[in-house]
């Protein structure tokens, strides 16, 4: 025993964070995005998509949002949204969902050149 008195940190965590009382909050707003852009990109490969995802975090594109789907959880995106009708080629295969934001549109269509040269879109 290395406690004197009550072991109040494994009550706390034995109570799964229950017991425990929040005496102070800080909270920090941000405004709203004037001009937000959603982009989707196909890729033949996983790795491909990945390199591309590696490349955008490591450039200075401010990205509100970078989701990345191999082709299998594409396949469950298309049977779980049912569009599973006729599922072409390119919507099997791994898939990159991306979301841009500015406070202008010309620096949001900035970013999205700059994305489109780091992926090299036509």
């Amino acid at each position: 025993k290395n406690v004197a008195g009550y072991d109040l940190n494994a009550v706390l965590c034995g109570s799964e964070g229950t017991l425990g009382i929040i005496t102070s909050v800080t909270v920090q707003l941000h405004p709203l995005p004037s001009h937000v852009m959603a982009a989707v990109c196909v890729f033949e490969t996983l790795g491909g998509a990945a390199e591309a995802v590696a490349t955008l975090k490591l450039s200075d594109i401010p990205l509100l949002r970078c989701e990345l789907l191999d082709a299998p959880s594409m396949v469950a995106f298309q049977e779980y949204s049912k569009n599973n009708n006729q599922t072409s080629a390119d919507e099997q295969k791994p898939t990159l969902f991306l979301e841009f934001q500015a406070s202008s549109l010309e620096s949001l269509q900035e970013q999205v050149r700059t994305t489109e040269s780091i992926l090299q879109i036509d």
